[in-house]
């Protein structure tokens, strides 16, 4: 930021942060062998979507990009615009590494074609091995803007989360992942389509 920027009160939107999601091929092994936590092959790319005509040549040219990593991992693809309006970009992969890769990948390009400020979340999927009452998905959530991660365990209930199970996987693995220590930052994301 400038110093008339400042001056003036502008603000310029945060970049995104990409290099932590590396540190995820080494703590899904701890999530499964000291949390029972198993990776469910799924992971999502939520962005603000730009409307002008830059960005959907730029989105055209991620599906491409997508489409030829796709051939060599053979992993799916697709992407949704959700109730909100926010679009979804996301990933079937039982590979943990090739899932990681494609979300860094897509994260990556859109932030070298300038849409960087328009990343907002990588959602990674675990299951529970074997599977519990309460909460057996947790969302593994990246935050672009602050280069965090946090957990989500939603439960079966409307709206409900299991804030226990959450402050146990920070307190574990609070060494081998950038967490956000902020939990009034931890943003639940109800009805997220992976």
């Amino acid at each position: 930021m400038g110093f008339f920027d400042a001056l003036f009160g502008y603000n310029k939107p945060p970049q995104a942060k990409l290099d932590p999601l590396f540190a995820l091929s080494t703590a899904a092994i701890t999530f499964e062998t000291e949390l029972g936590w198993v990776p469910a092959g799924r992971s999502g790319l939520v962005l603000h979507p730009a409307t002008s005509q830059d960005y959907r040549e730029t989105e055209a040219e991620l599906q491409q990009l997508l489409a030829l990593a796709v051939r060599e991992t053979g992993s799916v693809t697709k992407a949704e615009t959700d109730e909100y309006r926010y679009r979804w970009l996301i990933f079937e992969d039982p590979d943990w590494d090739d899932l990681v890769e494609l979300v860094h990948m897509a994260g990556q390009t859109l932030s070298e074609k300038g849409y960087g400020t328009q990343l907002l979340a990588a959602v990674f999927l675990f299951r529970r091995e074997p599977p519990e009452k309460r909460g057996n998905s947790l969302y593994l959530i990246f935050n672009y803007k602050r280069g965090k991660f946090y957990p989500f365990i939603p439960l079966g209930r409307e709206q409900e989360r299991d804030t226990a199970g959450e402050m146990q996987i920070y307190a574990l693995l609070e060494g081998e992942l950038p967490w956000e220590k902020d939990v009034s930052r931890w943003y639940p994301l109800w009805g997220c389509p992976i």
